[in-house]
């Protein structure tokens, strides 16, 4: 299994099959991120599927017992973005639940049953008997070796971790001004990693990303504004945080938060040390205001917390301004064990 988490649409009837869909939420939780179609019954149904199939590197159709609603057009959501996924040569991972011969099945779902099994190359069967998890071994993987995406989410991997956060720069990513991170783009589709920052290290398809280190310390650029003689002005510096500090910020967060939001808990950690690190490199500094992380290095940080299971994304948009945001259980937990617990586990 590549050392990667790719974006994966999962394409189903509406409200259908909550234990299959549990299951693969189990599954992928550290293979990959998941999107889902929402109900037929929004507006803007049929925008957001686009969208995320637009963006996602495979595309997962499951049928079930249900054709869906069926639209203005005559056919569901479903069919909808199956046609979709169809056009934009997204590679196909198709389930199809086998039903008795008694069951009572719409005709619109058979004859769509039809025309995705005459059309589809990887099609695997379950029913109500299926271990899905044992299925999905075999058909996830059987469907990255026949349909490779070079691009994705890469994991922090246990190489990384033992290095110094100011030496991962040339192993894994481009610098976060000398630290772990990952450039972000604005949607999911080019949140890629660039050729020459993939760190070619493996990990089990079953763990999820090493811990970072709270003591470990990474390096941002920051600008600010400095008071000095009753003169404004505008100075550009580094600060060196630790993940410690990251993960006591990240704890005031609210329940969900925006990429916005994000940033200002950034920026007030930032602002929390920049007043007496420039006042002491500045002695006529009487204030320092307006201290904010520079946009690259918010980005790369964004994904090295989303690759470290600290925040995990709920909403997606299809503007990063769209995007809520919320903390893992993981770092919920690590952060009411109490510092000096978690500390001692580093």
């Amino acid at each position: 299994m590549p050392n990667r988490r790719y974006h994966i649409h999962v394409v189903c009837a509406d409200n259908e099959q909550p234990l299959v869909l549990d299951s693969l939420a189990i599954f992928f939780q550290a293979r990959a991120f998941l999107t889902y179609d929402v109900s037929s019954k929004l507006p803007q149904a049929t925008l957001y599927g686009r969208q995320c199939i637009d963006a996602c590197d495979y595309t997962l159709i499951i049928i079930g017992d249900s054709y869906g609603t069926a639209k203005d057009m005559g056919v569901s959501q479903m069919h909808l973005s199956y046609l979709n996924a169809k056009a934009k040569l997204k590679p196909l991972l198709i389930l199809i639940k086998i039903h008795h011969e008694d069951a009572d099945v719409s005709r619109q779902l058979q004859d769509f049953t039809r025309i995705v099994q005459q059309q589809a190359k990887h099609v695997y069967y379950y029913d109500m008997d299926t271990n899905i998890e044992h299925l999905l071994i075999y058909a996830y993987e059987n469907m990255v070796s026949n349909h490779e995406v070079k691009e994705g989410w890469v994991r922090i991997s246990e190489k990384l971790e033992k290095s110094n956060l100011q030496t991962i720069t040339a192993q894994y990513v481009s610098p976060l001004s000398t630290s772990t991170a990952v450039q972000r783009d604005s949607s999911l589709a080019e949140s890629s990693i660039s050729d020459n920052s993939v760190a070619d290290n493996s990990v089990t398809a079953n763990s999820l990303s090493k811990p970072l280190k709270l003591i470990e310390t990474f390096t941002i650029q920051y600008s600010a504004q400095a008071y000095e003689g009753g003169n404004l002005s505008d100075i550009t510096r580094m600060m060196t945080l630790t993940w410690q500090e990251v993960l006591h910020a990240l704890a005031k967060m609210p329940g969900t938060f925006s990429s916005y939001s994000l940033q200002s808990c950034i920026n007030r950690l930032v602002t929390s040390k920049a007043d007496q690190e420039v006042k002491q490199e500045m002695p006529n500094v009487h204030a320092v205001s307006r201290c904010r992380i520079a946009q690259s290095d918010l980005n790369k940080l964004q994904h090295v917390l989303v690759a470290a299971n600290w925040i995990q994304l709920t909403t997606y948009g299809v503007r990063v301004s769209q995007e809520m945001w919320k903390l893992t259980f993981y770092v919920k937990n690590l952060f009411e064990q109490g510092q000096p617990k978690a500390l001692n586990k580093q």
